[in-house]
């Protein structure tokens, strides 16, 4: 069988095809579980942005849905590297690191617990600050994500993840202004991704040992 790509039931959540390849699809999500997971995921998505004043309540379904088709088990693992495979991934470059700020002689043999990262990549920016209690593994990382030079980009709704190889190890999704929380426990090789499905692309930050590696 053959399948839609990613950009094709883009355009379908946002009612960019015709009359004809509408009823085409339709009829193929229908009978593809595959296509049709991924077509629920978009429309989750499409759905978020339109909505944001109902973002509380889509986020749910919306991170269901990224659940779901970002899964690795069986078919869904397949269904999960067709979206990556179709999604442009740019490495984000660090332009600010609160951890090269001069701090007090006192202070400099502590743990740090609080960390502010700023990254760029294209047209987009992220602003991401981690924070851990003394004496706990868990991070809490707080970020906004941004299009410098398109101020009616609609940063609602886009799935962000915390992935250790082809594993999801924490995701949720952003709120109408571009932020997003969640918490994860530091290990393997920890890559935020943040994916930007309207855009074709996706946003990709290493977050190997973010507050562990400056202890001393």
């Amino acid at each position: 069988m053959q399948h839609y790509g990613v950009g094709e039931w883009t355009d379908f959540v946002r009612n960019l095809v015709s009359e004809k390849v509408r009823i085409e699809m339709d009829e193929h999500r229908g009978a593809c579980s595959e296509c049709g997971a991924l077509f629920e995921f978009l429309r989750n998505v499409a759905v978020a942005g339109q909505h944001e004043h109902i973002y509380e309540a889509a986020s749910q379904a919306l991170s269901e849905s990224a659940r779901r088709a970002f899964a690795t088990e069986g078919s869904r693992g397949h269904l999960r590297d067709r979206v990556v495979r179709a999604l442009q991934t740019l490495v984000a470059q660090m332009t600010y690191d609160s951890a090269a700020d001069l701090r007090p002689v006192g202070a400099r043999a502590c743990r740090p617990t609080t960390r502010q990262m700023l990254y760029e990549a294209g047209d987009f920016c992220l602003d991401l600050r981690f924070d851990r209690e003394l004496d706990s593994p868990q991070v809490t990382l707080v970020g906004q994500v941004a299009n410098r030079s398109d101020p009616g980009f609609q940063p609602a709704g886009l799935p962000v993840l915390i992935v250790s190889n082809t594993s999801v190890v924490a995701h949720t999704a952003s709120n109408e202004f571009g932020e997003f929380s969640l918490d994860y426990t530091p290990q393997g090789d920890l890559r935020l991704n943040v994916e930007i499905a309207v855009a074709g692309i996706q946003l990709e930050v290493p977050v190997n040992g973010v507050l562990e590696q400056h202890e001393l």
